[in-house]
């Protein structure tokens, strides 16, 4: 691996290779289940973690709480997620998946799948199974 290009840069492939997943990932989201990346991760992120307070999801995805009202509203308008009193804090509201959400979850899992498997076709599963530890480890760490 010659160092003094670009392609000798460990992060800077990484990245190139994130971007392109991402792109066709965002493409085939759109297109089945219609969502975006964005609205998937939301989903995700309450699968992960249950009914959650916006600021908390909006925390959990690294976004600005301004660009969370806005997916938030996004998702409330689909009705992917329902947007609820606390029953623990009546003062606060909370996120829920709605039934339509989580259909819309498992579709898109099923294309993110694919699309890895595309994208990892090069590697034998052993080797993709140690590229995630690894790329796992160094998300760990930052």
């Amino acid at each position: 691996m010659d160092e003094s290009t670009l392609a000798g840069i460990t992060t800077f492939v990484l990245h190139k290779v994130a971007v392109a997943g991402r792109r066709v990932i965002a493409e085939r989201l759109a297109h089945k289940p219609g969502i975006t990346l964005w609205q998937f991760a939301a989903l995700a992120e309450l699968d992960d973690h249950g009914p959650i307070a916006q600021h908390a999801l909006a925390a959990g995805l690294g976004i600005d709480p301004s660009d969370m009202v806005r997916l938030m509203d996004e998702l409330i308008e689909d009705r992917l997620v329902a947007r609820d009193r606390d029953p623990a804090d009546r003062r606060r509201y909370q996120i829920t998946m709605t039934a339509k959400g989580r259909r819309a979850l498992a579709t898109g899992r099923s294309v993110v799948q694919e699309v890895e498997k595309t994208t990892l076709a090069p590697l034998s599963a052993t080797e993709r199974a140690t590229l995630h530890d690894l790329v796992a480890r160094i998300y760990g760490g930052l």
